[in-house]
């Protein structure tokens, strides 16, 4: 695909697959970030998406786009609850007992570190970089104590049933 190809998918294709963005997600602004990163990406695959699989390109690439932001907010979603309720030691109203229960004990069997870790990436956003001059750390080590801290949270609730 040459970069005039390229051009014309743009102005061709953007109303569809930001309609089909919204209608999946019914946020303007998630939808407009997905079809961003879809044409971002055809643009990177360019040379090996042919002119006239363009459109099912762009459209599958905003599905998944938008299926893992979907995720990701329930992921911290459900942290943010579980740290909020471990932070205030209050009674649970019993709506989500079990998994709260195993969201605070999973939480509780992590290190203080990668627990502030998990929290400002996965909860609050911010990037290794951040992190890493916020807890005087290297990049590197934000990394291995978010990439354990994931691998121990999965561990211990993946034997839960949602």
């Amino acid at each position: 695909m040459t970069r005039i190809e390229y051009n014309n998918n743009i102005d061709s294709w953007s109303g569809n697959v930001y309609r089909f963005a919204v209608w999946n997600c019914g946020d303007h602004m998630r939808a407009e970030d997905a079809v961003q990163e879809a044409f971002a990406k055809l643009w990177e695959c360019r040379s090996k998406v042919p002119v006239e699989k363009g459109l099912g390109y762009l459209l599958t690439v905003t599905r998944r786009y938008l299926v893992d932001c979907f995720r990701h907010d329930q992921v911290v979603d459900k942290v943010h609850h579980a740290i909020a309720s471990s932070s205030s030691d209050a009674v649970d109203d019993g709506t989500e007992a079990g998994f709260s229960d195993e969201m605070l004990s999973a939480l509780r069997k992590l290190p203080e570190v990668q627990r502030s870790i998990l929290q400002l990436r996965d909860v609050e956003g911010y990037s290794y970089k951040e992190i890493a001059q916020m807890l005087e750390l290297s990049d590197q080590q934000v990394q291995v104590y978010l990439f354990r801290a994931r691998t121990t949270m999965r561990k211990i609730l993946n034997k839960t049933e949602f």
